[in-house]
């Protein structure tokens, strides 16, 4: 499954850098959620 696309990738160093959570989009509970593949190129 892919992201939704409501926050683009450039956006993520202010989100992270304004340190105010409600930015980053809603919490999800991790149910269902594993390490399908690690890749390393």
């Amino acid at each position: 499954m892919l992201a939704c696309g409501k926050i683009k990738p450039e956006d993520i160093p202010n989100i992270i850098s304004e340190k105010k959570r409600e930015n980053a989009g809603k919490t999800l509970p991790p149910y269902g959620l594993y390490l399908l593949n690690v890749q390393y190129e």
